[in-house]
């Protein structure tokens, strides 16, 4: 009995440890430094804003607290902090473009997105749809077209918006 105890104990472990899956990274700490060569953990979107668990180059695991990171890569994902409303937030980058970059936050089971003008104002996108369409036809207002196609319900989709707004 005890040996079968054993087996599946080291049977748990062993899947549990291999079900980690790492990838290539990048870290920017809050000081600015930056930490190359890592393998990042993998995680969910959710926790990935919460928990960063990384191997450094000597192969050591390595968890420091998330406040003190100031953006890093995963992949080809990129998680940044950003400053809203008073707090500095992470966030997952969906787009990064010329003129306009998208954010997403999952916290809690809740997705919010936050849209920022390169090198300027930074606005979290409502939910409902009126105000959705009177806060982002304004803050876009510097391009009448897709404002008005905003506020007249023509154009709804975040993405397409980004993508409009980044080609004019």
């Amino acid at each position: 009995m005890r040996n079968t105890l054993l087996t599946i104990s080291l049977f748990i472990f062993s899947i549990s440890s291999y079900g980690q899956e790492f990838v290539n990274g990048t870290i920017i700490t809050q000081r600015y430094d930056t930490i190359t060569n890592v393998k990042i953990e993998k995680l969910n979107d959710a926790k990935s804003l919460l928990h960063l668990n990384y191997i450094d180059a000597n192969g050591n695991q390595q968890k420091p607290d998330i406040a003190s990171i100031k953006s890093y890569t995963r992949g080809d994902e990129n998680f940044t902090r950003i400053y809203n409303n008073g707090d500095m937030v992470m966030v997952k980058q969906i787009t990064a473009g010329k003129k306009l970059n998208l954010y997403e936050r999952n916290y809690n089971g809740v997705t919010v997105y936050y849209v920022e003008k390169v090198f300027d104002e930074l606005i979290k996108v409502p939910s409902s749809g009126s105000k959705y369409q009177k806060v982002l036809g304004d803050f876009l207002s510097d391009s009448p077209e897709i404002a008005q196609k905003i506020k007249s319900k023509e154009l709804q989709d975040l993405n397409e918006i980004v993508s409009l707004y980044n080609k004019d």
